[in-house]
């Protein structure tokens, strides 16, 4: 049996990066950072589940020419931590870590500063209670986590007059792995963890959506603004020359205990059969044998839904 403990979430996170950056769609992120060319300076940016900082590495790659003032919100106050000492050793020698408790980082780009300030807290409850401050908002990986229309509601209450929020690797409904165990195991596997992300509580209260990425595109419209991009963003984790790339076998065993640690709460699956499914995965990952699939969609939204 796979032990839980084994598995740390924030290395998962930073195993994740090469990923994610693999996945991205490249047709919403062009119309992001357009968009974002187009704010008013400084751009004043916000981050909901903000983890160990990767979206914030991101955006600061991605914006060398805009003024930018980041707020990045995680509930998860060791990854809060993490993320502050990622940006303050990256910007060694070329910036200004924080002084104190909840200070900013600075980054004195040459052509212009990138400020990050990141905070423990509820990220949705603070952006119900931000009316019209941000230009931007990014939500990475977050909204099958929680209800996306109320999510929303929050978001488009944040945003200034035409303001964007970027929503990429959303998960949308596909879990698959290669080669099969048992297609009949298998597809239970999937429905189940499906099932148990939709029925569980996490933030908020709220309970999780396993297509979130799909009714991302009707939600927008519904709470007054207008799908801008939208596209696929996959994992596909597979090994190439007998190995995975960077730290990926770590995060595929983080993916299969993840689901393992759903089934067994869930009950619907034979625990000697999911010990010995999750057992496969595992010594598959180990073999650089397993190929590792999940179906997710980059989105931009703009509100309201008239601005240019």
């Amino acid at each position: 049996m796979t032990e839980p403990d084994r598995y740390s979430f924030r290395r998962y996170l930073d195993a994740k990066r090469s990923v994610d950056r693999r996945a991205r769609n490249q047709r919403v992120v062009d119309a992001f950072r357009r968009a974002l060319e187009r704010v008013d300076e400084p751009a004043e940016l916000f981050e909901i589940g903000a983890g160990t900082g990767a979206m914030v590495d991101t955006v600061l790659e991605w914006t060398g020419d805009t003024e930018i003032r980041y707020t990045a919100i995680d509930v998860d106050s060791a990854l809060v931590e993490a993320a502050t000492d990622n940006i303050a050793d990256r910007v060694t020698g070329r910036g200004h870590g924080p002084t104190g408790s909840d200070e900013p980082v600075r980054v004195d780009r040459d052509r212009a500063t990138f400020e990050v300030e990141f905070r423990t807290g509820d990220a949705l409850a603070h952006l119900s209670g931000a009316e019209g401050t941000y230009d931007a908002v990014v939500a990475q990986a977050f909204l099958d986590l929680t209800d996306v229309r109320s999510a929303l509601e929050a978001v488009a209450t944040s945003l200034r007059p035409g303001g964007i929020a970027y929503f990429p690797i959303t998960f949308d409904g596909v879990t698959a792995f290669l080669p099969p165990i048992d297609s009949d195991l298998d597809d239970r596997v999937e429905r189940r963890f499906h099932r148990r992300m939709d029925t569980t509580e996490k933030v908020g209260g709220e309970t999780g959506d396993s297509e979130a990425g799909r009714h991302l595109l009707t939600a927008i419209p519904a709470t007054g603004g207008r799908v801008v991009a939208a596209g696929g963003s996959d994992w596909v984790v597979r090994p190439s020359d007998g190995e995975y790339e960077a730290d990926e076998a770590y995060f595929l065993h983080h993916i299969v205990d993840t689901i393992e640690s759903a089934l067994e709460a869930d009950g619907a699956i034979d625990d000697e059969q999911r010990r010995a499914w999750a057992t496969t995965r595992h010594e598959q990952i180990e073999a650089a044998d397993l190929v590792y699939l999940a179906h997710q969609l980059d989105v931009l939204g703009r509100w309201p839904a008239s601005a240019e």
